[in-house]
């Protein structure tokens, strides 16, 4: 049922880039700072599926104590009144992040050495809050997403675990998802000690971003829906670990 739907829209969303992208021609927004109005299909897109618990925006992150003066590229987050916002100063707070993430046009190593640098603050935020330690699970994924890419999904995972190493970034502050439209996968194996595993999911990349997100944000376990259950065929993708 899902996956000819999803990878019809993986198709319009990337005309819709393409055609922003075009319009934009060489206008860039002042300084090094990225301009993401060109994924606005795209937020108006995850924005329509989300259960109506859960907004999602771009923004800066607080915790009670600290704040974090970076945009991060989309949030998905749990807003309990209209004026959320207004109240906090303009700030989500960490303690009411799902899932957060970095959109790419053509991922590259330097975008996922900069994503790992923001998982690793919002993470820190919202253990901190929640008064984690330093083996417990951090229910706040982290996902990178990319249009497309020119370099191999295993050269990505390299990057992943390389950077974790160069940083030495804790195992519960790494990056959760990184999808590529179109090509595939690299999830955080927890059941194989939370490594790296790649993926080549193709035209249902789409599908398993949307589907693995509802997981993430159902980690209290309220959502009451399982759209694995509605996939028609259980196919079989390559995986490298």
């Amino acid at each position: 049922m899902f996956s000819e739907y999803f990878a019809h829209q993986t198709e319009e969303l990337k005309g819709a880039l393409d055609k922003r992208l075009s319009a934009r021609g060489t206008a860039t927004l002042p300084g090094k700072e990225k301009d993401l109005r060109i994924y606005k299909e795209f937020y108006e897109y995850v924005r329509d599926l989300l259960p109506p618990l859960f907004s999602i925006g771009m923004g800066k992150v607080r915790s009670q104590k600290h704040v974090l003066n970076r945009t991060v590229d989309f949030i998905v987050f749990q807003k309990w009144c209209k004026r959320f916002l207004e109240l906090t100063g303009g700030y989500v707070l960490a303690d009411q992040i799902f899932a957060f993430g970095t959109i790419e046009t053509d991922l590259e190593t330097r975008h996922i050495y900069n994503h790992a640098s923001i998982t690793e603050a919002v993470k820190t935020l919202y253990a901190q809050d929640n008064e984690l330690g330093d083996n417990d699970l951090v229910p706040c994924y982290s996902i990178l997403l990319s249009f497309k890419s020119s370099l191999p999904l295993l050269s990505h995972k390299k990057a992943l675990e390389d950077i974790a190493v160069e940083k030495d970034i804790a195992l519960n502050r790494e990056t959760d998802l990184l999808c590529v439209l179109g090509q595939g996968i690299i999830v955080k194996d927890w059941e194989n000690q939370g490594n790296f595993k790649v993926i080549e999911t193709g035209e249902d990349t789409l599908m398993w971003f949307y589907i693995l997100l509802l997981e993430y944000l159902d980690r209290d376990g309220n959502l009451g829906f399982d759209p694995r259950e509605y996939i028609r065929e259980n196919k079989e993708y390559r995986e490298y670990s």
